[in-house]
């Protein structure tokens, strides 16, 4: 779809929304959507959510594992972010203090210089991460520290850049090309995402332990994870840039991102909805929308969305494809999404229809081990991120258990992978309670049901 008609306002100011970009920092545009229009559109939570994703014959390796408070990781974010402050505090005093104009120019330079090298320096360290990860030479708790630790390096370092541009706007017959500190914005903007930034959260010890998906291929990944009563994710593709060509303007971006995201796109905000930043070799595309915002950069070279952030309240996400299974009383319900997606695992009372508070397993059906989850609690919910294979979810309440065993959803691909349909929608559920031998068979929404038993149940081991 091509982007509605817009009113394009050049902004001056740091817009409350994008943080601390100012005007030195390449063209903001600011859009609002038609009123008449908005009023017309439905609610996006029955709708398709695109996502910028990995092709299944392209995905080399995916976990979803949990996560929790480690020192060893946490004293090195403290050291980082001290580093940081020291070495941008020393540089500031340094330009401060030279003797003269020509002096203090060359300095400013050089720091820039130092943050341009850094910048290409933290690209070879997320490829190298990347690489090692899916060689197995190291895990996904690994490469989830260190690209968290780039996280944090890059956003030291754009705090150094946005000091160096302050100072050199103090500094008498001198400037600094407000498109090349732009560029060094969003190429700084490449290795951060609210993801790696929860991470740093989680191993610090600030958030509670939480279960992340990691999904990579040759030169990209996939992050996401459930938290706070959001769902959020982050992707990468190195493979859908061309910083060779520069043919893109930000009218066409905006067209881009309408296009590979209608639902997001059709539902924004009539009030600071949509939010353009240019510069350098790509745009971001900032949109506010009615259940949750979205961030795509777009490559100026490809024409292709290649990163991408989303946050979405969970009370706003809803599915139309779930797995269920009823036994001894229980109902036990598995709102199926696609691999890293936001999964919602749900028990009631079979009968009365009331919220059962009772401890969840879930685990890959090849592997036949399982982790615990956590439990429902007064409202028989609980939320977590979904493998990116057939999975198995358990829930024991006293002498019953109910097992049901299913599958990811399609990937709801933006862009020309968006008809790769990595995952059948079969399920499989089984309901084992602790008396009683007889087996029925039953078919449901998501395929083949079947109820089963057995002399009583055995609770799955702790595992991946």
């Amino acid at each position: 779809m091509k982007a509605l008609p817009l009113v394009v306002v050049m902004v001056l100011v740091a817009s409350p929304v994008l943080g601390a970009a100012g005007p030195a920092d390449g063209a903001t545009h600011s859009m609002a959507p038609d009123e008449t229009e908005l009023a017309q559109v439905a609610s996006p939570s029955n709708e398709t959510i695109h996502v910028l994703d990995i092709p299944s014959s392209e995905l080399a390796r995916s976990t979803v594992e949990a996560h929790h408070v480690d020192l060893g990781p946490s004293l090195d974010f403290s050291a980082l972010g001290a580093s940081g402050q020291i070495q941008t505090g020393a540089s500031i005093e340094r330009i401060e203090s030279a003797t003269d104009d020509s002096t203090r120019q060359q300095l400013i330079l050089d720091e820039l210089n130092t943050i341009e090298q850094r910048a290409i320096a933290l690209q070879s360290a997320q490829r190298s991460a990347i690489e090692r990860f899916n060689a197995d030479d190291i895990t996904a708790r690994d490469l989830l520290i260190e690209l968290a630790r780039i996280d944090a390096e890059a956003r030291a370092l754009d705090e150094r850049r946005v000091a160096l541009r302050e100072i050199t706007s103090e500094t008498p017959d001198f400037s600094i090309s407000s498109g090349r500190l732009a560029a060094l914005e969003r190429e700084l903007d490449t290795f951060t995402g609210p993801v790696r930034t929860h991470a740093v959260s989680v191993v610090t010890g600030q958030s509670d332990a939480a279960r992340f998906s990691v999904r990579t291929s040759e030169t990209g990944f996939v992050l996401s994870v459930v938290t706070d009563g959001e769902y959020v994710r982050e992707a990468y593709r190195a493979d859908l840039r061309n910083r060779d060509q520069n043919t893109v303007s930000y009218e066409e971006a905006l067209d881009i991102v309408a296009e590979n995201y209608p639902t997001i796109y059709s539902n924004r905000a009539a009030q600071n909805g949509t939010n353009v930043i240019s510069a350098g070799d790509s745009h971001r595309v900032q949109i506010n929308y009615r259940d949750g915002q979205l961030t795509a950069y777009v490559d100026s070279g490809t024409g292709r969305v290649f990163k991408e952030s989303q946050t979405r309240p969970l009370e706003s996400i809803t599915t139309r494809d779930n797995a269920s299974g009823v036994r001894d009383g229980l109902a036990l319900t598995v709102d199926r999404t696609y691999p890293g997606g936001p999964l919602r695992i749900q028990l009631n009372e079979s009968e009365t229809g009331d919220p059962v508070d009772a401890n969840v397993t879930i685990g890959l059906e090849a592997s036949q081990e399982s982790t615990l989850l956590g439990h429902t609690g007064s409202d028989g919910t609980i939320w977590t991120v979904s493998p990116s294979a057939s999975y198995t979810v358990t829930v024991i309440r006293g002498n019953s258990a109910v097992v049901l065993t299913t599958s990811p959803t399609p990937m709801p691909y933006v862009g020309e992978n968006a008809t790769d349909t990595e995952n059948g929608t079969s399920a499989t559920v089984t309901s084992t309670p602790t008396e009683s031998t007889e087996s029925t068979e039953l078919t449901g929404s998501a395929g083949s049901v079947s109820t089963a038993s057995r002399a009583g149940p055995q609770a799955p081991t702790g595992g991946g």
